[in-house]
């Protein structure tokens, strides 16, 4: 099969996966750090209050890659969820060797997108409103059931996953719903529309925030409430700077570094290996490990996508998803003489 590598990618995607990955990585450093040594208090307040909210983000952009995948391919809507199957398939045993050797504290996220991705195909037909209703039922559902966990004692085991799972569902099918709402064409002409956005979360934080000082009510609903607002404040920030030319040239590492999440994703966790080792030898602080680990990779895929379109893995991830030979090497401009 031979397979056009021509698409044109939406910079806006890498950026909030970059800037996912970062975040993914401070909480993941702190949690496998606190095995070997005692981390920096600076570390440790900024994984209490980034804590899961990266994540959100990251499941979004997939439900959206989702969309994409769905809507770019050039056969038949039969084929089209035979490849989609492949290429979650291939996610799935991913997960299972990044379980494997990940560190400890370290959640898979490649296995809970697989899984869920069979649920979601259900939804791919469906019209967008019709998508955008079951996503508000379950952003409800994710709530509701935190908030029904006993205010005392141990979570309820089966409504904790319960609201795990439509919350982590719920996200997916946000980013694929907005996917049929257009909402990545011309995203930097709705500015107003994610400024108006931004400004109501804000305020729901706020009021959230009066609400959880006041009232004694199970902090599981609350949890899931800031895990949606916080990620959505995050988003729209995001999305706003990056209406300056000049943020897009500063953060271009980040766009890099996003370019090849599902590399550097994996990368992450065999860096922690191995800097766990060096920690037990020479003591080091764990958030400047954090930021030497970014620095390795943001310059590794810099380096890497000046020679070729994709990263490694996700390389391997397309030519298992088509089951042909995908070409990779950046054609060279040939030399014009002046």
């Amino acid at each position: 099969m031979k397979i056009n590598n021509s698409y044109k990618r939406i910079d806006t995607m890498d950026y909030l996966r970059g800037f996912a990955l970062i975040g993914v990585l401070l909480v993941n450093s702190f949690q496998v750090i606190s095995y070997f040594s005692d981390n920096n208090g600076l570390h440790a307040e900024l994984f209490y209050i980034f804590n899961r909210k990266f994540y959100p983000i990251l499941f979004f952009l997939f439900g959206l890659g989702c969309y994409f995948f769905m809507n770019r391919s050039k056969q038949k809507v039969s084929k089209r969820y035979f490849l989609f199957f492949r290429r979650i398939g291939f996610l799935f045993v991913l997960g299972l060797i990044h379980t494997f050797y990940a560190p400890p504290g370290i959640n898979d996220v490649l296995t809970v997108y697989a899984v869920l991705g069979l649920f979601m195909a259900m939804f791919f037909k469906l019209n967008k409103w019709s998508n955008f209703i079951v996503t508000m039922m379950l952003i409800a559902l994710s709530i509701i059931t935190a908030f029904c966990q006993p205010y005392y004692g141990e979570r309820i085991e089966w409504l904790t996953i319960l609201s795990d799972l439509s919350k982590w569902f719920s996200l997916m099918m946000l980013g694929f719903t907005m996917g049929q709402f257009k909402f990545f064409e011309n995203i930097y002409g709705k500015l107003k529309y994610v400024s108006m956005f931004l400004l109501v979360i804000i305020c729901t934080y706020v009021i959230l925030l009066f609400v959880r000082t006041s009232i004694d009510i199970t902090p599981g609903g609350f949890e899931n409430l800031e895990d949606y607002i916080v990620s959505s404040m995050m988003f729209s920030i995001l999305i706003i700077i990056l209406q300056w030319d000049r943020a897009k040239v500063l953060l271009s590492p980040i766009k890099f570094y996003g370019q090849m999440s599902l590399t550097n994703y994996l990368a992450q966790s065999a860096l922690l290996i191995v800097f766990s080792y060096i920690i037990s030898i020479v003591p080091i602080n764990s958030l400047i490990m954090c930021f030497i680990i970014h620095a390795v990779l943001i310059a590794f895929s810099t380096v890497w996508l000046k020679f070729y379109n994709m990263g490694p893995v996700e390389l391997i991830l397309r030519c298992f998803t088509y089951w042909s030979i995908v070409p990779n090497q950046k054609m060279k401009k040939p030399f014009v003489a002046s």
